[in-house]
Parts: structure tokens; C-alpha cells; sequence
């Protein structure tokens, strides 16, 4: 009787032991999107830098690829000083984990903003999460730019390619 007691409990606590590393992961994804938005925020490039994965790639917004993490740090980095640069925001809608327990998608929205704080630009946004010894980092990411709230912003993207 007793181990059949156990056998259940135990059949009960192994879903749930496993709901609750998801939800750490989550939270820890979360967290250090948020660490990533306030980096990008303060023009601190290194603490952004700290998120990515050293064999991250992008496709930005309007289609351009970014190879690696340093061509990425180096682009942001530049923004930052130029006038009419956006600050990027992403919110993350959804966070998926692949059954390796080693890859996770997160879904969410992106805004840049203006230097006034208006929206000038927005879409949407698909990250790959690598989970590694250092924690969770952005191995790829691909923004798709959907969203127009200042349409002089998006004259760039307008252009034929």
C-alpha cells in the first residue's frame, strides 16, 4: 500500500517538478529581456551585449543581416549617437521551450521609439534562446517591422530594395 502511495505522489510531483523549471526559465528569460530593454535604454552597450550569445545573428526590422554579436553591439552602438536613432523595446508575448530543454522561442512585439519618446517604428519579433552556462542568451533574432506610428521613421524602409 505503501508503495503504491508513493508511486502516485511521486507520478504526481514529477509534472509539476518539471512546470516549475519552465516557470524559472520563463522568469528568467523575462528578466534578462528586461535587463536587455533598460541596457538599450541607458546606451549601456556592454550590459545589452551581455544577453547575446556569442554566435547570435539578426535579421533587422527591414530585412538587413547582422552575422554576429560584435556587428550587432557595433550597430546599436552607433544609434545611440545618432540623432534621429530609435531606442528599441521588445516585449516578449509567449516563451516556448523545445523538449532538449536547451532552446526556447519567445514571441513577443518591438516598438523603437523616437528620441521625443514617440513610437516611430514597430513589429514583431521571434528570439531563439540558447540556455548555456552563463544562463539563457539570444542565439538569433528576427524582427519584422510592421508598424508605421510616424511615417517620415519609415520612409527608409519604404524604398525598393
Amino acid at each position: 500500500m505503501r508503495l503504491r502511495l508513493f508511486a502516485v505522489a511521486a507520478a504526481l510531483a514529477l509534472p509539476l517538478m518539471a512546470i516549475g523549471q519552465t516557470v524559472s526559465a520563463v522568469d528568467e528569460i523575462r528578466a534578462a529581456r528586461r535587463a536587455s530593454n533598460d541596457a538599450l535604454k541607458r546606451h549601456d552597450i556592454e550590459a545589452f551585449g551581455a544577453s547575446l550569445d556569442p554566435e547570435l545573428v539578426v535579421v533587422t526590422g527591414g530585412g538587413t543581416f547582422v552575422p554576429s554579436r560584435q556587428a550587432y553591439m557595433d550597430r546599436l552602438a552607433k544609434d545611440f549617437t545618432n540623432p534621429d536613432g530609435f531606442r528599441f523595446e521588445r516585449t516578449a508575448d509567449t516563451v516556448d521551450f523545445g523538449e532538449t530543454g536547451v532552446l526556447a522561442a519567445e514571441h513577443g512585439h518591438w516598438v523603437g521609439f523616437n528620441r521625443n519618446g514617440s513610437r516611430g517604428i514597430g513589429g514583431t519579433y521571434l528570439a531563439m534562446w540558447r540556455k548555456t552556462d552563463k544562463g539563457w542568451k539570444i542565439r538569433s533574432e528576427l524582427f519584422v517591422l510592421l508598424n508605421c506610428f510616424d511615417k517620415a521613421a519609415c520612409e527608409q524602409y519604404r524604398k525598393p530594395s
